[in-house]
């Protein structure tokens, strides 16, 4: 999820520098919602790295893409497997990063992400003068549809929360135990927000649903579980009705950008230099590096108040 909002922005500005071009993206299927109805893209197709990303997947994609007869394909995130496809797809302006078989681009640049303290954001950008366009600061932004919208709120008023202060949302889950803030702080901010009259809405998907069964055992019976219970597409509307969202250092950090939502990423010190590169965009958010609850809650109140 962070890859693909981090590659929006270059989106966003390849779709402003060609109005009249089709744009199609190519993407994990997973999060073909988060992207309905986008602006920025005409159409999308969607990848299953279940059918694998050996040759026969090469070929395979080769094939489907030669059918669309594109004219240019930006790989933003780099794989063998598709610079191979779009090679074997005849595609005649290929552009990416001059790794993973860089050899098959048609324009590339070294990869050096991982020698400078830039953010992910801009790094996509620097591909862009490749296709003759001047990158401008970049701009996220995930629109909201009003049917989204409402949805979001019959799912806040199903747990009781409609008629309530807007909420905050404390997103605790990560894959990465590296980058993780205790589950115990989390459970102290909670407490913390709901005696300061927040009422607090723990998101997360339905691979997060046993641990939250577990978990929902020592949190205050208010607390509204939305747990495995927002699909992806409705969530940019679910956070744009919250307050503020608390989160380590993943996917929904950014969704909360996008729609204009204050992120406040809490992590220990040890991924401090990560979020250099990976924090979210724009001017609302705060990263605390080994906070305590007490400061988590304070700066919930600090960016809903600014």
């Amino acid at each position: 999820m962070g890859d693909l909002l981090m590659s929006m922005p270059a989106v966003r500005q390849i779709r402003s520098a060609f109005p009249k071009a089709n744009v199609t993206l190519l993407i994990h299927q997973d999060l073909e919602p988060l992207l309905e109805g986008h602006p920025d893209a005409d159409r999308i197709l969607p990848w299953d790295p279940a059918q694998g990303q050996g040759w026969a997947a090469m070929l395979r994609w080769g094939r489907a893409l030669r059918r669309e007869r594109f004219d240019c394909a930006v790989i933003l995130n780099p794989t063998r497997m598709f610079h191979a496809a779009c090679r074997l797809a005849g595609i005649p302006v290929r552009v990416g990063y001059r790794r993973k078989w860089g050899f098959l681009l048609t324009r590339s640049i070294p990869d050096t992400k991982q020698t400078r303290e830039g953010h992910e954001a801009d790094y996509n950008l620097e591909l862009l003068p490749l296709i003759g366009i001047r990158p401008s600061a970049p701009v996220l932004e995930l629109p909201v549809r009003p049917e989204k919208e409402a949805a979001a709120l019959r799912l806040l008023e199903s747990r009781g929360l409609r008629a309530a202060p807007r909420p905050a949302a404390i997103h605790p889950w990560t894959s990465n135990t590296a980058k993780s803030w205790p589950m115990e702080s989390f459970r102290h901010l909670i407490r913390l927000l709901e005696n300061s009259g927040v009422p607090v809405i723990v998101i997360g998907g339905e691979e997060n649903r046993t641990a939250m069964r577990e978990w929902k055992r020592s949190l205050p019976g208010s607390v509204g579980d939305l747990v495995g219970q927002a699909p992806l597409g409705l969530l940019p509307a679910l956070l744009k009705q919250c307050r503020a969202l608390v989160s380590n250092d993943s996917g929904p950090v950014h969704v909360a950008a996008a729609v204009g939502t204050p992120a406040v990423v809490v992590a220990p010190g040890s991924h401090a230099a990560a979020l250099n590169r990976w924090r979210p965009l724009g001017e609302l958010h705060r990263i605390l590096i080994d906070p305590d609850a007490a400061q988590a809650a304070a700066a919930v109140m600090e960016r809903a108040a600014g």
